[in-house]
């Protein structure tokens, strides 16, 4: 088997790689918090992507179609941009912080028309779903007007699909200087990249512990992190900016992918991946 230090840049999209190393992996613990709690194994992590990008294409999504991820953990983020890219879609991450047009603006633009999501996030989704081409709002938890994710899980499984090295991995929008959000495409080799750059610099292992903040920046280099961690066999705990410490000391965390401004001071502690937000 390809393990992920192995493959060529662009060769298999990340999500394949990861797919290929769960059944190694087994019962080690892959996500923490979130819809994964108490625990989601690297099996179950595969089985619930697989299942989920199944549910995704029978309820039309198509290569290359753009589906918006809009999610308050890292967990749901994980889930989420998987499962979209096992169906052969791109995700496109959308801050917490936009406001429901900008939102709906970004949504509009990329031609998206699925929506992940999860409360407390879903009624601002709903309302920019609504200005927006998206027709169908899936969430992780109970939000009158959504489709559960859960409902996603029935439809059989789906092999991950292949993608070609120049092919949008994920869409991220960044803000220009004059306020406004513009598309930064990353193209599977170049998402292959950034995987060898932090392969050299962030030293993660599978013994390690990733403690995640909720989801930060346009998710360019969040993305980036969290992939890394799971591709490198460790386990990754979803939790809220204010419980990362006590997450921390509960897991016996090792490490930590946040904000800038929320990492300040657990570097004694902790090895930190600042993002920008």
């Amino acid at each position: 088997m390809t393990t992920a230090s192995e493959a060529p840049l662009g060769e298999v999209t990340v999500t394949q790689r990861l797919l290929a190393e769960a059944p190694s992996r087994g019962e080690h613990r892959a996500l923490v918090g979130g819809p994964a709690d108490p625990a989601c194994s690297y099996t179950e992590l595969a089985a619930t992507v697989q299942a989920a990008a199944a549910g995704l294409a029978w309820r039309g999504l198509q290569p290359r179609d753009v589906i918006g991820v809009y999610v308050p953990d890292a967990a749901c983020y994980v889930l989420a941009a998987h499962a979209i890219r096992a169906a052969g879609g791109v995700p496109t991450p959308v801050a917490t912080g936009l406001t429901v047009p900008e939102i709906a603006g970004q949504l509009a633009d990329c031609g998206a028309r699925m929506l992940l999501t999860a409360p407390p996030l879903a009624s601002s989704a709903l309302a920019a779903a609504d200005r927006s081409w998206v027709r169908q709002v899936i969430s992780f938890g109970e939000s009158p007007g959504t489709i559960q994710f859960r409902a996603l899980l029935g439809m059989g499984t789906l092999q991950p699909a292949a993608g070609r090295a120049q092919d949008p991995a994920l869409l991220p929008y960044a803000r220009n200087p004059d306020g406004m959000l513009s598309p930064a495409p990353v193209s599977h080799h170049d998402m292959s990249g950034l995987l060898r750059r932090l392969e050299i610099e962030a030293g993660v292992c599978e013994k390690d512990v990733v403690l995640a903040a909720p989801p930060v920046g346009d998710g360019r280099s969040y993305t980036a992190l969290l992939d890394h961690a799971l591709l490198c066999g460790a386990t990754v705990v979803a939790a809220s900016a204010d419980e990362l410490i006590t997450a921390a000391d509960v897991y016996q965390g090792t490490a930590m992918i946040a904000a800038g401004s929320v990492a300040v001071g657990a570097g004694e502690r902790l090895r930190v991946f600042a993002v920008a937000s």
